[in-house]
């Protein structure tokens, strides 16, 4: 089963590099949008498919992390090397407090990170002097570094390609390590776990807020990619379409996410084809 995911993944990065010099300018902004959202659905994965806990608050962390790029960079001129990593540790600090809901199961953990989604949401419409309102904040300038600028669509889209490499990577090795065979135990059985000395509402809170920082990282690069955020990156929707993501391409697996991505985007894009605005 190694063996096949290590093959897989080769085969999936070999077809991510050649995709520029395959597809249209379209299809390019497509693909790397289920890039992104990809990732925010594999920040879901953790908690879904490896500890079995149902969350519905990931796009507070995504909506976080894209406000405070723009914000840092649109109003107050910072460059990407602050903007960028200052979007990822608030949406994980954020995920630190709302990593408390691990505390609770089943329904009430779903109905507790739904309720804590909400309030970010609102945050986002009612503080509109900050966050613009329904506005948001536009003209996100592209991410550069060290006079390396990603403006050009295909340069933008090698980095997210890296970016997801990379996290894809550090992902298989956190679930084949033990801290993930103790997550996915906690997953089968909880009080057996708990009998054999471990502490699974420590485990969960670590997984919570590992999950968060993966979906502030898409929240990142889902406002250099968009050049745009408003509340409705933060809205239930968003969480959902993420959940959805992750179980129609397969939970407790590696590529699931980014196969779960590509489907919901590619019929959502192929479906939006046959209706016109008069």
């Amino acid at each position: 089963m190694t063996s096949r995911t290590n093959f897989c993944l080769v085969l999936l990065l070999v077809l991510g590099v050649s995709m520029p010099f395959l597809a249209s300018a379209y299809w390019l902004s497509l693909i790397t949008q289920i890039l992104i959202f990809g990732m925010l659905a594999l920040g879901v994965e953790l908690m879904l498919g490896h500890a079995g806990l149902f969350s519905l608050c990931h796009a507070a962390f995504f909506s976080v992390a894209a406000y405070t790029v723009a914000i840092l960079q649109v109003r107050y001129g910072l460059p990407t090397v602050i903007a960028a990593p200052a979007g990822i540790v608030l949406g994980t600090l954020l995920g630190c407090i709302f990593g408390l809901s691990v505390r609770t199961r089943g329904v009430y953990f779903i109905l507790v990170t739904l309720a804590m989604g909400y309030i970010i949401w609102g945050v986002g419409y009612r503080w509109a002097s900050f966050t613009g309102g329904d506005s948001g904040v536009t003209n996100i300038p592209a991410p550069e570094v060290a006079g390396f600028s990603a403006a050009d669509p295909m340069a933008y889209y090698y980095l997210v390609l890296v970016v997801l490499s990379l996290t894809l990577f550090a992902y298989r090795r956190l679930i084949y390590s033990p801290f993930g065979l103790v997550l996915r135990g906690i997953k089968s059985g909880e009080k057996r776990m708990l009998s054999l000395g471990f502490n699974p509402a420590a485990h969960l809170y670590i997984a919570f807020v590992i999950s968060a920082m993966i979906a502030s990282l898409a929240g990142v690069l889902y406002a250099y990619f968009n050049k745009f955020v408003n509340p409705v990156s933060a809205s239930l929707h968003i969480s959902v379409e993420a959940v959805l993501m992750g179980i129609v391409g397969g939970t407790g697996t590696i590529l699931g996410p980014l196969i779960g991505a590509g489907l919901v985007l590619g019929l959502r894009n192929w479906v939006s084809s046959f209706f016109t605005l008069h």
